[in-house]
């Protein structure tokens, strides 16, 4: 049975005053929320009143409950997402909504759910599609292209991560192979064993076989977003990124994958779906551009991670 508002409200307010280092009193408002029992995650958000040693503070918050069985893809979960949201906001190297906190035990709302501030903002929405209506639509065209510019340069900035020295180890699966591309590329060979399921895939058994016969060698270990679409970034009205959201499917391998995997989108709600891409929107010639500026490097064998990310998205759509 799903818990009611009331039980959410109190076992939150708990759990908050337990867990929120120099938050006391804390004070939720009424609340409406309806928690089901799907496997899918579930978001709602919570008005907070409490005190700390700056005085008496008012909150926004985001919840956020998932099951502990539910995978985006292989390996993902609520606590790889904490763990990244966690570790960004403590190094403010790219804009995360600020982290408050993370409870795996099922106990407390009946899923493992995380916590965070609100960001305000609006993100270029998939459905429908940005190119066709929305707040994108209503800007001029170089308002547009601040708009991917601030994004693109965003999510570059992860480049400079230091993933060892900085508190990303847990993003290291030695079941997968080394960190860095070999074992990216070893995640996406088990992810696709596990879902073949016999089948006889060709274009994604041709490619699981390309991405290792062509695999380069030297390439760069970074932390990765690795789910870098426009729909995943918080603009203000400025058109600046408030915020880079959904880390579920966080990486280790070479930050050239997360500029090909905005690309790949970018070209799917565009050319791939027959929409005309916005007037002002960057070209895939001027986003590399964008990233090896932001990067301060040449942006390395794109056409080989262009066929990764094809072939990730690929297993996303067969698993």
């Amino acid at each position: 049975m799903a818990l009611s508002a009331a039980e959410v409200q109190a076992r939150l307010r708990d759990w908050l005053e337990a867990n929120v280092v120099g938050w006391s009193n804390v004070r939720l408002r009424p609340m409406e929320v309806v928690l089901g029992s799907g496997f899918s995650a579930e978001i709602f958000f919570v008005d907070v009143d409490f005190d700390s040693a700056q005085g008496p503070q008012s909150r926004t918050l985001v919840v956020r409950r998932q099951p502990v069985n539910f995978e985006v893809v292989l390996g993902s979960s609520l606590a790889l997402q904490g763990n990244m949201m966690a570790a960004l906001d403590r190094l403010q190297v790219t804009p995360v909504p600020e982290w408050i906190g993370m409870e795996l035990d099922p106990a407390v709302l009946d899923m493992p759910f995380l916590v965070m501030g609100r960001v305000d903002g609006q993100s270029a929405t998939q459905r429908p599609n940005y190119n066709g209506e929305g707040w994108l639509v209503d800007m001029t065209p170089a308002q547009r292209g601040a708009c991917w510019k601030n994004a693109i340069e965003a999510f570059a900035q992860m480049s400079r991560i230091d993933w060892q020295k900085d508190g990303f180890g847990f993003l290291a699966n030695s079941d997968w192979g080394s960190p860095g591309l070999d074992q990216y590329l070893g995640h996406l060979e088990a992810w696709y064993h596990g879902c073949r399921k016999g089948r006889v895939m060709p274009y994604v058994d041709t490619a699981v076989a390309f991405i290792r016969d062509n695999q380069p060698s030297g390439t760069t270990v970074n932390v990765l977003w690795g789910d870098s679409t426009p729909s995943n970034v918080m603009f203000a009205p400025d058109g600046s990124a408030n915020a880079l959201i959904d880390w579920e499917l966080a990486a280790l391998g070479p930050s050239e994958l997360d500029l090909a995997w905005w690309l790949y989108f970018d070209d799917l709600f565009s050319r791939r779906f027959g929409t005309a891409r916005l007037e002002g929107l960057p070209t895939r010639e001027e986003t590399v551009a964008i990233w090896e500026a932001a990067v301060g490097r040449k942006a390395r064998h794109l056409d080989y991670y262009d066929v990764v990310v094809a072939l990730r998205m690929a297993l996303v759509a067969v698993g």
